[in-house]
Order: C-alpha cells, then structure tokens, then sequence
C-alpha cells in the first residue's frame, strides 16, 4: 500500500514538473531584431501567449505588431497585493484571537473578520502596486529606460534547455538576461519604483 502511494506521489510530481513555466528574458537594442526573433519562435511553435515585448516605445511594439508585455507583467499588482493578503490576514487573525474576545466563541466573527481583512490587504497591496514596476522587470529598469528592449519568453520547464539551445543556435550573438519562475513571489524582494 505505502509503495502504491509513493509511485503515485512520483508520478504526479514528475506531470507537475512538466507543467511548471520558466520566464527567459533577453535584452535588445533594435525592435527590427524584436520582430525577426518573434517570427522565427512563432515558426518554432511560440505561441503569442509565450512570447512578450517590454519597451519605453509602446508605439514601435504596435507598428512592428510585436506582442506586448500586459499590465500584470509591467506593474507590481499581483506581488503587492499577495503581500497585502498575507499582511491583511495576519492582521485579521490577531484581532480576530486576542483582541476580539468574543470572536473565540463565534466561527463567523472570527471568519468574517479575518476576511474583511485580507480582502482589505489584497485591494491596498493591489493599489499601491499598481504604481510600481513590477518586482521581476526592475532589474531591466534602467536599461529601459535607455531605450532597449525587453523579451520574456515563457516555456515550459522540460523546454527550457532546448528554447535556450535553439535561441543561442539562431542568434548567436544574444545572451540570456536570465531566468525566473512566472510565478509570483510574496516573499521576494525586488526594487521599488516608482512609475
């Protein structure tokens, strides 16, 4: 029986695996590169959906009719707002045990406060962050600003090493900015900018 369960643990740990998405970035200087690199993914089986533009020339991503980055990706909204939820619901359940006496006894007080709370923390964390760049891209801030180019690509973790190949064999001269997981943080650190 215990064998039973530790194959299935593993089985689905390794389909859970296959599923987790890498975000590759690169840096460029020219959008006509931009658009060369986003045909030749597209013809690799890059959906649009994988594939986003980050650049102070909005315009120029439009006219090259490049997929641009949306607003989750540029502005710190879910991260903030994570860490909101996490600061609301601490704060809920400390009211909610030792503040609130009587909420001990009563499952909905002590429900209803702790989310009122969280929700409260989820709308300001998402408010403030939605005027800061986004934790992940504030390392490019500067570069940017500077007028390069920011592509995120997002593959499927089995595929990162083959994406990376393939886009060092096609453009040899372009180097990886990195890497990070798609997913947000609560916990991670990143610089706060002001936009």
């Amino acid at each position: 029986m215990a064998h039973e369960v530790v194959i299935k643990w593993v089985a689905l740990k390794s389909n859970v695996r296959r599923y987790v998405v890498r975000r590759i970035y690169y840096l460029l200087d020219d959008i006509d590169e931009a658009d060369l690199i986003s045909d030749t993914l597209h013809d690799n089986g890059i959906a649009d959906w994988q594939f986003h533009v980050l650049a102070k020339d909005e315009e120029g991503l439009y006219r090259h009719h490049l997929h641009r980055a949306n607003i989750l990706q540029k502005r710190d909204v879910v991260h903030s707002g994570e860490r909101g939820a996490l600061i609301g619901g601490g704060v809920g359940l400390y009211l909610s045990m030792f503040i609130l006496p009587w909420s001990i006894s009563s499952t909905t007080l002590l429900l209803s406060v702790l989310v009122a709370l969280t929700t409260v923390g989820i709308v300001i964390g998402g408010l403030l962050g939605n005027s800061h760049e986004n934790y992940k891209i504030s390392r490019f801030h500067d570069d940017l600003e500077e007028g390069k180019l920011l592509i995120m690509l997002d593959v499927k973790k089995d595929q990162h090493a083959l994406v990376l190949s393939h886009m060092k064999h096609e453009f040899p001269d372009l180097e990886s900015a990195g890497d990070d997981s798609v997913f947000s943080n609560p916990f991670k650190k990143g610089r706060w900018i002001h936009i």
